[in-house]
């Protein structure tokens, strides 16, 4: 394992990075880069790519280690005894704080990403950065209304962040994981389609086509974002577009599930074919 030993006194502690959205990756983040400014280097919360970009260091983690601050970032601080059980659910609550304990003791080795609340809770060091923050101030962001030229840097940063989202926690089948992934994968659609809209009234056809067809990359059944890339072709006035994009969604939902399209998608190329 890679331990991590801080620096001298007068030396700033590195900060850590979690990675969460597409598969677990823990980092210790170089300095800011030279010119002071964060934002020297992409935003992409889940791409390794991005994190080299500033020479992160990846850092060993076992996988009883993983489960703890994957845990804590995606629920918040817990007991021990309810992170025990969570995590341990199969053996007797002495085993199970046992093997808690191990994994505590190793990860505090591997660079105190833990802190011990007063009232005897575990919760992740306010050193440790975890991506799913990111992603979702970005979409909460998108989701709140704000006018794009009041904040056009955050929504940049935002449109960034939400274009390279990925899944939660890949391959991991536990219920709590489960959950999150799901709340997370509705929040970032949502966003997608919310940020293609806006980027529609300010007539930046290309980056809300973007956002609009990733979502129905994410999920090619969803209709409200096969509405969005239509909405996009019918602002551009691409009506070939709109009704290709449109029957391609129709035949697809009838092959999968035997249903229509709603009223609602249909009359929005009704009324523009008029």
């Amino acid at each position: 394992m890679v331990s991590i030993r801080y620096a001298g006194a007068r030396d700033e502690r590195p900060a850590l990075r979690l990675r969460l959205l597409g598969g677990f990756l823990l980092t210790r983040e170089a300095p800011e880069p030279a010119c002071g400014n964060p934002d020297c280097t992409a935003v992409c919360p889940d791409d390794p790519g991005c994190l080299d970009a500033r020479a992160a260091e990846p850092i060993d983690v076992p996988a009883s280690g993983r489960q703890v601050l994957a845990r804590l970032a995606l629920c918040g601080a817990a007991t021990r005894s309810a992170l025990a059980g969570t995590l341990w659910p199969d053996v007797t609550e002495a085993r199970a704080r046992a093997s808690l304990r191990t994994a505590v003791w190793r990860l505090n080795g591997a660079g105190s990403a833990l802190t011990d609340t007063h009232d005897g809770a575990l919760s992740l060091s306010h050193r440790v950065r975890v991506d799913i923050q990111d992603l979702t101030q970005a979409a909460h962001h998108v989701l709140s209304g704000d006018t794009l030229s009041a904040a056009r840097e955050r929504m940049r940063s935002a449109y960034q962040v939400l274009l390279c989202g990925r899944e939660l926690l890949p391959g991991w089948q536990q219920d709590w994981v489960a959950f999150e992934r799901e709340r997370l994968h509705q929040l970032r659609l949502h966003a997608l389609e919310a940020l293609s809209a806006r980027l529609v009234a300010r007539r930046l056809y290309a980056p809300a086509l973007e956002a609009a067809l990733e979502s129905t990359r994410v999920d090619p059944l969803r209709e409200s974002a096969h509405r969005a890339v239509v909405s996009v072709h019918l602002a551009e006035h691409n009506l070939t577009e709109a009704v290709r994009q449109y029957e391609t969604f129709r035949e697809l939902l009838l092959r999968e599930l035997g249903v229509e399209p709603s009223g609602q998608f249909s009359s929005m190329l009704r009324h523009a074919l008029v």
